[in-house]
């Protein structure tokens, strides 16, 4: 049975302060606090539920350790999800990060509790890195096969999303029956090949985890039991992120149990990274109580953003200035022509100095100004589709994402994080670029025989090199500093010379297994943009206003000053309703309840406008063309919601 455990009053006093800074939560959000019956949260953008899960987490922080000494078990979708958890109640919550609880990413899960354990049993050994990049870095000894794949449009469906079993198994069946070569042809026994000798080798793509552990629970169900005695309280964060394996097996093992207390809690009207709006399908609801008021929005936004609800629930705008007066600040549709697109964002700019010159927009450093849209330019789109680019032709949406792995040195000097005002970010790139480079000259951890990770070789120095250690760390924090001065020659220079010494630690010297990576004579990358160019590219700067352009996905869960939304186009012409956003949700905009037989892609549209339109704590803008302004219902008359803005 599921332990008896109550949170009080003065437990949420506690919280409140340390959370809060002299705030008091309302009756919804302690109602959800104190609730520790299975349910189903769903609270609106800004809501601060993630601030209510750390209220709960708190609270029963002081109640550890549970009886049966069974543990909290948190998951969130992302790592700067975890650690925010951790940076904002770590410190207070010593016994909550440690054993026998689990904070962390479902991917993490996944890893810790089934793939791996499962691996061991299977290979007799641990694997060696379970992540996509890496995966991707060290496949394909097959020339012949990577370039034909590589000219294939689903090229990353087939190494990546088709998930091939049974491995132990002569019959190899495959789990989707889209899979675009049958099991008899020598292309699929080739693909085949390569996952199991990756496989086997212990390098797995994120994917593998998720094969590896419904086997591990397929064939020995008994685990489901042994992990629900290790968790009697199981909190999953951004529940709409989720992807259907991942949901399902989350239902697996916590669903209808009365040993677990199963939470989920999220926003379904913000599924945005499922594909086809699934996540109405996906995420069956039970026992659900809602938080209604946003603290991000204003009631004039906050109006808008609850006609785009997919799944009606009451937006409740609970944002006002400093002083405690309302904001009076209308969302704007910015009206352009397609001979004027480049002015939209400039017109923004300008509305936003506006407001700022009359008192309506606090003037701030801290200010973020962003326009955000769906869609961004591929190769093979026409001229008159509408995409982020067409409204700021620079855009590069590959410099938007760092990654851990790419295929020059250079790549890691450019491609972090430039929203990140630190140097972290920075010295995470430099640390990977030097664990590539061990990687490509089989350098292994003499300790466990695996491959280093960025912790790893820190704590292979600070042991086996500790003389070195304080040179380690300031030639780190001058590539570092070369990098934001943008020395971006001296940056390169000085971590080569770095990683030459790095290697000398191992008694190695670079061979042709690196030498292609580290030289600036390899094959050219999007490195040969700089951090200056980054900028140039993704930003629009005029006097004192800073706007990043972004898509829609890159700002889900951010907050900003003030949001352009930009209209762009989305796939055919459905229901009329044309091939823009714009016009396939004019009629919620305007109070029409959307049909319960729509398409698809005006559910994705209305989703993907709830995300983009609840960002902003002020000004939300929405641009569209004249003349779907026009013929939409927005140009009607009774449009009171919205100022208009001619773009000229």
């Amino acid at each position: 049975m599921q332990q008896e455990i109550s949170i009080t009053d003065d437990q949420i006093k506690i919280a409140e302060e340390v959370l809060l800074k002299g705030l008091r939560f309302d009756l919804q959000r302690v109602s959800f606090i104190k609730d520790l019956s299975t349910h189903d949260l769903h609270a609106v953008p800004g809501s601060g539920k993630t601030t209510a899960l750390l209220a709960k987490l708190l609270s029963l922080e002081q109640h550890l350790p549970l009886v049966g000494n069974s543990g909290i078990l948190v998951i969130s979708h992302t790592n700067a999800a975890v650690d925010e958890i951790k940076e904002k109640i770590g410190h207070l919550c010593p016994r909550l990060f440690s054993y026998p609880n689990f904070i962390g990413t479902i991917q993490g899960f996944v890893d810790m509790f089934l793939a791996v354990p499962y691996y061991k049993i299977l290979y007799k050994k641990s694997p060696i890195r379970i992540d996509d990049d890496i995966y991707n870095e060290n496949h394909f000894p097959d020339f012949k096969l990577r370039s034909f794949l590589n000219r294939r449009s689903d090229s990353h469906k087939i190494l990546f999303d088709y998930r091939i079993r049974g491995f132990d198994d002569l019959k190899l069946g495959l789990s989707d029956e889209g899979f675009p070569f049958k099991n008899s042809t020598d292309t699929f026994q080739k693909v085949l090949k390569i996952k199991k000798d990756l496989r086997e080798s212990g390098f797995l793509c994120f994917d593998d985890a998720y094969i590896l552990a419904e086997e591990y629970l397929n064939k020995f169900p008994g685990i489901t039991s042994i992990i629900k005695k290790r968790f009697s309280f199981v909190f999953v964060d951004e529940m709409q992120d989720m992807d259907k394996h991942q949901y399902d097996l989350l239902e697996t093992l916590f669903a209808n149990s009365d040993e677990v207390c199963f939470q989920r809690i999220g926003d379904k009207n913000q599924a945005i990274f499922n594909p086809e709006s699934l996540m109405n399908n996906i995420w069956v609801e039970r026992n659900v109580k809602e938080i209604n008021g946003s603290h991000r929005l204003h009631n004039n936004t906050a109006l808008v953003v609850q006609r785009l609800a997919l799944n009606p629930i009451s937006v409740q705008g609970l944002r006002v200035n400093a002083d405690g007066s309302s904001i009076e600040i209308k969302p704007v549709l910015f009206v352009y022509e397609t001979n004027n697109i480049s002015k939209v964002v400039p017109a923004f700019a300008e509305e936003i100095k506006r407001l700022i010159d009359i008192g309506k927009i606090p003037k701030s450093d801290k200010n973020i100004y962003k326009a955000i849209s769906w869609t961004t330019s591929r190769s093979g789109d026409k001229p008159e589709m509408i995409k982020l680019n067409s409204y700021h032709s620079s855009f590069s949406k590959i410099l938007t994402k760092p990654k851990i792995s790419y295929n020059s040195v250079e790549d890691y000097l450019f491609l972090y994080d430039v929203n990140d005002r630190t140097m972290a970010s920075i010295r995470k790139s430099i640390l990977n670029a030097i664990i590539k480079v061990l990687r490509l000259e089989k350098i292994e951890n003499p300790f466990n025989s695996r491959s280093f990770t960025k912790s790893s070789l820190i704590d292979f120095i600070k042991r086996e090199h500790n003389a070195y250690y304080e040179n380690y760390k300031f030639r780190i924090y001058q590539i570092c500093r070369l990098i934001i001065q943008q020395q971006t020659n001296n940056a390169k220079r000085e971590l080569v010379s770095f990683i030459h010494l790095i290697l000398q630690l191992f008694n190695k010297t670079v061979t042709s297994k690196s030498t292609l990576f580290l030289s600036s004579s390899g094959k050219p990358t999007n490195s040969k943009i700089g951090k200056e160019s980054i900028e140039i590219s993704n930003w629009y700067r005029d006097d004192n206003v800073s706007i990043e352009l972004a898509t829609v996905h890159g700002v889900k869960g951010q907050t900003h000053t003030c949001t352009l939304y930009m209209e762009s186009f989305y796939q055919k012409n459905v229901e009329k309703k044309g091939q823009y956003e714009s016009t396939r949700i004019a009629e919620q905009l305007c109070g029409i309840p959307l049909d319960v037989n729509a398409h698809d892609f005006v559910k994705q549209s209305l989703k993907m406008t709830y995300v983009g339109f609840s960002r902003p704590t002020h000004l939300l803008g929405f641009a569209i063309e004249k003349s779907r302004y026009e013929s939409s219902f927005l140009g009607k008359p009774n449009v009171n919601l919205w100022d208009v803005k001619f773009v000229v």
